[in-house]
């Protein structure tokens, strides 16, 4: 491997992007980078380059215009610094552009040969406090930290604004397409939010006999054990989700719930300790390794692998024998994009596992390997084909 200069980040960001080893905060320093640079000055995007040789003319034909442009004449030794500034911008940017695309020449290979990249969700969310403020949360930070009467993030940074006894009112956290946060209550309990879902957190969440929340969407929850006394009796604080008109009730657990609007069931997988799933009059209590599946009052139980459950939280998709149009569910709500359907809908269920840091054109690529499917971007428009 080349030595890189430890000074300047944006080539090593752009390896590590380019080889899958990158870090959210990274990324989020990648993007801003990039998006500061100029682009009717250096438009490296409407071009589809098939060698390095032809990126390369491009490049130094570039800078032979920016030079000619500013009256520099690179054949003065004294000017020598400036030119070789210039040249090597240019190149960084180039380097880093394409590794930014997750390969030298992905983009030709791309579903559709489209131009577009776009790229995986990252940390966003929202807070919405009780008069109706909403806040939007740092991006670049790992998640929310609800303590006692204060907010502030989890890596102990503070939140700037009026925060007057936080907990003593309701607050819901959420997430957009193309979002994930962490959140800690103010009990210790931690919560992952997947895309396009939302916590509700009840007003005196922590003095209240039960600890209460909703959810739309997935979330992964790892309840903490919280003790109460009741009439000189020690007991353990229930921790109940609702979920609409079903609820589950936590007995200090590691476990994940999928219910989302657009899908009809709500689905529960146990990975440590038990949860009471209840829909209407039905009850069923789970041990690890299980998943209810709750839908119009009845409540089916079975054996699953509980890393595909919680695949998303880990950095994955991660699909056993699913149909195309729950998959692209999943895919709609990562990247932020509509998907439609041209012609028939393949009846081929797909499986395996791929990384949710990818572009979108990796993730289509790996599903289109199969021949069962084909796809086409245009803008922020996936059509998915026979």
């Amino acid at each position: 491997m080349n030595q890189r200069d430890k000074t300047d980040p944006i080539p090593e960001i752009a390896y590590k992007w380019q080889n899958g080893t990158v870090t959210k905060e990274e990324k989020v320093f990648y993007e801003q980078w990039y998006s500061s640079f100029n682009d009717e000055e250096l438009d490296l995007r409407e071009t589809d380059y098939t060698s390095f040789d032809e990126l390369e003319k491009s490049l130094y034909s570039k800078i032979s215009v920016g030079l000619e442009d500013e009256k520099i004449k690179p054949s003065t030794s004294k000017l020598f610094p400036i030119w070789f500034k210039s040249a090597a911008a240019i190149l960084v940017f180039a380097f880093g552009f394409l590794a930014y695309q997750s390969g030298w020449f992905s983009l030709l290979n791309a579903p559709g040969k489209t131009k577009a990249v776009i790229l995986p969700g990252t940390n966003m969310a929202t807070l919405k406090l009780s008069n109706g403020k909403i806040l939007q949360l740092s991006s670049t930070k790992l998640g929310l930290k609800i303590d006692s009467d204060d907010l502030e993030y989890i890596d102990g940074s503070s939140i700037v604004l009026d925060k007057t006894s936080v907990v003593t009112k309701e607050m819901e956290i959420k997430t957009p397409n193309g979002g994930t946060y962490q959140v800690e209550l103010p009990d210790g309990t931690k919560v992952w939010l997947n895309a396009s879902s939302s916590i509700l957190l009840a007003a005196n969440f922590l003095s209240n006999p039960e600890r209460r929340l909703k959810l739309q969407g997935e979330a992964y929850f790892e309840v903490a054990k919280v003790s109460t006394a009741v009439n000189g009796i020690t007991k353990r604080k229930p921790f109940i989700i609702t979920v609409n008109d079903k609820s589950i009730e936590v007995l200090g657990t590691h476990f994940n719930v999928r219910a989302y609007n657009s899908e009809p069931s709500l689905k529960t997988t146990l990975l440590e300790g038990s949860v009471r799933v209840v829909d209407g009059n039905n009850t069923r209590k789970l041990v690890p390794g299980e998943q209810a599946t709750a839908l119009n009052g009845l409540i089916n139980v079975n054996k699953v692998d509980v890393e595909e459950a919680i695949a998303w939280k880990n950095g994955n998709f991660q699909f056993t024998n699913e149909g195309i149009e729950r998959i692209m569910q999943d895919i709609a709500r990562w990247y932020n994009v509509e998907v439609v359907y041209s012609g028939p809908v393949t009846k081929e269920s797909f499986g395996g596992a791929i990384s949710r840091n990818k572009p979108l054109h990796d993730v289509l690529s790996s599903l289109e390997e199969t021949g069962g499917v084909h796809f086409k971007i245009e803008g922020r428009r996936v059509i998915v084909m026979p």
